[in-house]
């Protein structure tokens, strides 16, 4: 993850899926940004993290995953790590 301060941009690069996946958000054009938790079915265990976009002319949202159990080969190590690394991100944001 990286942030542009000057063209106000940010980026967010992931190459540990079997497929790489880069993402560029122009903050100029986005009027809020949120973190979405889905838990798994009646319990509190995460399994997916986003970043939920929304644009300002649009209103179109857009959600860019940032954690996946999936993609976790020990289930939820990282999650706490990756949990706060959102929640700092988004501050930023």
């Amino acid at each position: 993850m990286a942030l542009d301060e000057k063209n106000k941009g940010f980026l967010f690069m992931y190459f540990n899926s079997e497929k790489d996946f880069v993402y560029f958000a122009n903050l100029n054009d986005t009027n809020s940004c949120k973190i979405v938790l889905t838990t798994e079915n009646n319990s509190d265990t995460i399994v997916k993290i986003e970043f939920e976009f929304e644009y300002i002319e649009s209103k179109k949202k857009e959600l860019i995953q940032f954690y996946t159990i999936e993609n976790e080969p020990i289930n939820q190590v990282c999650l706490y790590e990756d949990h706060q690394l959102a929640k700092q991100w988004r501050k930023i944001i």
